[in-house]
């Protein structure tokens, strides 16, 4: 099984990719028929792929701050390792896309997609400060964290996108809307906190291979 799993964790990000480039190519052949709700959840959906990308590989080691802010001994891969966070990702991407393939951008959609991008943007802003506490020493003086980037530029914007959408446009969300929307954020946080409550471990077989970004900082 262990093997089996590690050679998921070898091709899952591509996978993630193709799935991301095919639902953008669905995304481009439906922007002219649908409203700015659903414009603004599909890229939501799928700007969890090259925010993934940043926080992985280009530079990666997202995960290294992570652990070492939770006080680990073993920040390669407690308490996320590359499964726990491989099943987090792949899941968030999976549920956007079948909510919006599903429902588009209702406002309950909307809602938790806007949410989700103030969590995002919230996260890595306030990783910032735990960075340069922790690797400052070390010689990190960039106000940085792997996704950082992605969330500026993406998730970000986005928040911006939705809460001029709610503005503008009327009926605005009601209650059960809000309810509802706070709801599935809830099913996404589960899915991102989940995998790791259930499956972290010390002695994790699946480590990440790197530090990524702080790697340069590790060895000082």
């Amino acid at each position: 099984m262990t093997g089996l799993v590690h050679s998921w964790l070898s091709v899952w990000l591509w996978v993630a990719t193709a799935t991301g480039i095919a639902f953008t190519a669905f995304i481009i052949r439906k922007w002219n028929t649908w409203g700015w709700g659903d414009r603004l959840a599909a890229l939501t959906a799928v700007w969890i792929v090259p925010h993934v990308w940043e926080e992985w590989v280009i530079p990666g080691g997202f995960h290294y701050i992570y652990n070492t802010i939770s006080g680990s001994a073993a920040p390669d891969r407690y308490p996320m390792n590359e499964l726990t966070d491989m099943i987090t990702n792949f899941g968030v991407l999976i549920l956007g896309v079948a909510a919006v393939m599903r429902w588009g951008g209702r406002a309950s959609v909307a809602i938790a997609a806007m949410l989700f991008c103030a969590v995002e943007v919230v996260a890595h802003t306030l990783s910032i400060s735990s960075s340069l506490n922790a690797f400052g020493s070390r010689g990190q003086t960039a106000w940085y964290d792997p996704g950082l980037v992605t969330a500026l530029l993406g998730y970000l914007p986005l928040f911006i996108g939705f809460v001029v959408y709610f503005v503008r446009n009327k009926p605005r969300p009601n209650g059960r809307h809000w309810l509802a929307g706070v709801a599935m954020l809830g099913v996404l946080l589960v899915t991102i906190w989940g995998p790791e409550a259930l499956l972290k471990d010390p002695q994790s077989p699946y480590p990440f291979p790197n530090h990524g970004y702080y790697g340069q900082f590790v060895a000082k």
